[in-house]
């Protein structure tokens, strides 16, 4: 109808959003509504990106995004900014976007530029004025820009000058710590905090104590525990994205210098501590741990990672032990995680299903042992845990019975060999370094000179010290398996002892046991 008035989208964004005070995307809209209005048109709603930079497409954007897809298109005709850099600070974004509009017959317009790029039908081609106002928005698109680039130079810059200072550049601080106005009065640091250290230490009490990462990753996102990146949400005042702790992050708080309060460049395996003119580390914030503890957990993690032990407090008895033997089935075919007699079998732990019914005396409560392969498990894996509870003990004590049980106890050490470690492989970079030709003023290998110098007399001075090296041993505990199995975690025990269940069939019910000790000896089961 000629009468219907055009329905009109306004909207606002800024890259940076600092507290309630930040009022500017409210003078952008008020400024593009004025403009909607004059024109005659209705506006249908709003839209406000706070804290996005222009360098992301539109239709990435988290409010206005879902304005662009098809449905949401069709409830608008025109869209309207204040300002060219306010929608675009990319000329393949600028272009791309009004493509976009020109095939949907939308118009974009700038209220506060006066540019308008009308793609609504009219008849013939496009007059002059039309293809000016393109090529004034492609062209100012293209300044726009060339300022986000000097922007991100600036930035680059200043994280480079700051790369050989004790100063905080920007981004989420580690775990445990918390940024503050740096000592010297110019810049940040950072400073413990203790609502995170407190949490670490209880991290590394639990390592030290012999949990997995594994563990400690379930125990951590079961508790309610937020990741770091989590409580930095929090504390920006925004919701947090429910990210669950997983082994790496685990691993990564309980490992990396930077839980230290020593600055790091990289991430990942490629990340490395940033070292001054003298060739020591740079320190950011006071250490989490004192050196002696931070040892302990470095030592006990390295053996954690070489040898994955299965948390031993866990409701079902089977994890760790039982494994589906399935051969084939739509589920497992092709992705195998083990072998069996030779042959390739699922693989995949047996999981615990608990039923529970009512009835008139009470509750009825069945455990089951099914194939616990995700997000499909292998059909007709299933069977009475009872049943396998029975048999696999029979078996194990006939088998371990009288033999002693013996468990695994973490040794701390007293050495220095973690900070010789550091120090020797500061050394090999300063080397790889040097032969690497970057070397090239008398400055330059006057700095490297008294580096190396430092370090090799730290090394020598390391290398004097006794030591001894943290580890587990075995030791045995005078008891036999036959006289601890009634009391002690079965579980455990056989994990321990090597033992694995693999489940072949359920109808009939067929399944195998396997004691890596017993290898030679006959099976009394047959």
């Amino acid at each position: 109808m000629a009468g219907t008035p055009l329905r009109a989208l306004v909207g606002a964004r800024v890259s940076v959003l600092k507290g309630p005070e930040k009022v500017s995307q409210l003078a952008q809209i008020e400024s593009a509504k004025k403009w909607a209005l004059a024109k005659g048109y209705e506006i249908v709603d709003t839209f406000e990106d706070l804290g996005v930079s222009a360098g992301k497409r539109p239709q990435d954007r988290p409010d206005l995004g879902p304005w662009l897809t098809e449905e949401g298109a069709a409830q608008w005709d025109v869209i309207v900014w204040s300002k060219m850099d306010r929608a675009f600070r990319s000329t393949r974004h600028c272009v791309d976007f009004a493509q976009w509009a020109e095939e949907r017959h939308k118009i974009v317009a700038f209220s506060d530029d006066g540019l308008v790029l009308n793609y609504r039908p009219h008849k013939g081609p496009k007059g002059i004025e039309d293809m000016m106002a393109e090529l004034f928005v492609y062209l100012g698109s293209f300044f726009a820009q060339l300022e986000l680039n000097r922007f991100k130079e600036r930035a680059l810059d200043a994280h480079s000058v700051l790369r050989q200072m004790d100063r905080w550049a920007s981004g989420v601080p580690p775990l445990g710590f918390k940024v503050v106005d740096h000592p010297s009065g110019k810049g940040k640091g950072l400073d413990t905090d203790p609502e995170g250290r407190a949490l670490l230490v209880a991290m590394a009490e639990r390592l030290l104590d012999g949990w997995s990462f594994i563990r400690i990753a379930a125990w951590l996102n079961e508790s309610g525990h937020l990741t770091n990146m989590d409580r930095a949400r929090v504390a920006a005042g925004k919701p947090a994205k429910a990210r669950p702790w997983t082994v790496g992050t685990v691993t990564d708080a309980l490992t990396s210098q930077r839980t230290q309060g020593l600055k790091m460049t990289g991430s990942g395996k490629a990340a490395v501590v940033v070292l001054d003119g003298e060739g020591e580390p740079i320190r950011l914030g006071p250490p989490t741990f004192d050196a002696e503890t931070w040892q302990q957990i470095q030592a006990a993690a390295e053996v954690r990672k070489l040898q994955r032990r299965t948390p031993t407090e866990v409701k079902n008895p089977m994890l760790g032990v039982g494994v589906c033997g399935c051969t084939g089935c739509p589920a497992c075919e092709g992705s195998q995680l083990g072998t069996h007699a030779g042959e390739p079998i699922c693989g995949a732990s047996m999981a615990q299903q608990i039923t529970r019914r009512k009835t008139k005396t009470g509750v009825n409560e069945h455990r089951y042992y099914r194939c616990g392969r995700t997000p499909l498990n292998c059909n007709g894996k299933s069977v009475k845990a009872e049943t396998v509870d029975a048999a696999l003990e029979a078996f194990f004590l006939v088998m371990w019975g009288e033999e002693e049980v013996t468990r695994r106890v973490f040794v701390p050490g007293e050495d220095h060999s973690a900070e010789l470690e550091q120090v020797n492989a500061t050394i090999d970079r300063l080397r790889r370094e040097a032969d690497m030709g970057v070397l090239t003023t008398p400055e330059d290998e006057q700095v490297y000179f008294e580096r190396l110098k430092a370090q090799t007399a730290k090394r020598d001075q390391l290398v004097a010290m006794p030591s001894r090296a943290a580890g587990w041993i075995t030791e045995s505990t005078g008891e036999t398996y036959e006289e601890v199995w009634d009391t002690a975690d079965h579980r455990q025990l056989l994990i321990d002892a090597g033992v694995r269940f693999v489940m072949i069939s359920t109808d009939p019910l067929r399944f195998d046991r396997y004691v890596p000790a017993m290898e030679q000896l006959p099976d009394p089961f047959g």
